[in-house]
């Protein structure tokens, strides 16, 4: 038995850093949503071990074998596999392709292999993966607190909304920028006023005026500030849209629009400026 299944994108609408915790990570408060713009998983049973990358090779810790072992560990089984990863979702973008790919194995191994896992069970596998795997088990609209695992939904964006999503070819690695933050810097705390508009009777985006508010992310002046060459690209990009926003610890931004011709004007503008970007819409929780 085969499965074809695609691990969606996420964004940060919002990134509040809340405060550093004794063991050093960050505890964050940040609303999540799941894009169109996706990784595709080949996931087949077989008799033995196979884990191949269409797409730029990925650097570091392969999350999909990470996950693959914590499963195995969890059910005290072997599940031989043969994976093919189309890689679309950029890396180091802030845009959680890794873990995406990650529950998505978690899901299509519990399929293959009638393990029959709860939800909550994949969750806690995946949170020895990454902190933010267990949001990409169920996907949509939500907060996300403490590290990023501590999950709510929320209501879903409107389906006409898009995102213009533009790439600058600079990896940031996740480590690094939350190792910089100044923990006695106060946040933004931008989450709190999005989740109230969010969850009001008819759910839309904040405006000012006709513009869609523009989000916000407290760990923009840390990624900046180290990467000056992410720093040039921003400041270039934002002569643009001035709205872009950097998702995660970046270095993908993005910029939401309700109305979709506005969107793919938008795309077209920056096409001069020769960065890699999308038009992706809100994809649903499973």
């Amino acid at each position: 038995m085969t499965l074809v299944v695609p691990a969606y994108a996420k964004l940060n609408l919002t990134l509040d850093v809340i405060g550093r915790r004794p063991d050093g990570y960050h505890e964050i408060d940040s609303v999540m949503q799941s894009i169109s713009l996706h990784d595709l998983l080949w996931v087949e049973r077989t008799d033995c071990r196979v884990f191949d990358v269409v797409g730029p090779p990925i650097e570091g810790d392969n999350l999909v074998l990470k996950a693959a072992r914590e499963l195995e560990g969890a059910t005290s089984r072997q599940l031989p596999f043969t994976i093919r990863l189309f890689k679309r979702i950029p890396m180091g973008a802030g845009l959680g392709g890794g873990s995406a790919d990650a529950a998505v194995f978690l899901k299509a191994a519990n399929q293959l292999y009638g393990l029959m896992l709860k939800t909550a069970e994949l969750a806690e596998i995946g949170e020895r993966v990454g902190h933010d795997v267990p949001f990409f088990l169920i996907g949509g609209t939500g907060r996300a607190t403490g590290l990023g695992s501590t999950l709510m939904a929320l209501p879903p964006l409107p389906i006409r909304t898009r995102f213009l999503v533009v790439c600058p070819p600079v990896q940031v690695p996740t480590r690094i920028v939350y190792e910089a933050v100044d923990s006695s810097a106060p946040s933004a705390k931008r989450t709190t006023a999005l989740v109230e508009a969010l969850k009001s009777p008819h759910p839309a985006l904040p405006h000012r005026g006709r513009e869609i508010a523009q989000f916000g992310n407290d760990l923009e002046p840390v990624t900046r500030r180290l990467f000056p060459t992410y720093d040039d690209a921003v400041t270039r990009l934002r002569s643009v849209i001035p709205t872009l926003t950097m998702t995660g610890t970046g270095a993908a931004l993005f910029a939401p629009f309700e109305d979709p011709v506005e969107a793919a004007v938008a795309l077209d503008a920056l096409k001069p400026l020769g960065f890699p970007a999308w038009l992706a819409h809100p994809v649903p929780a499973i």
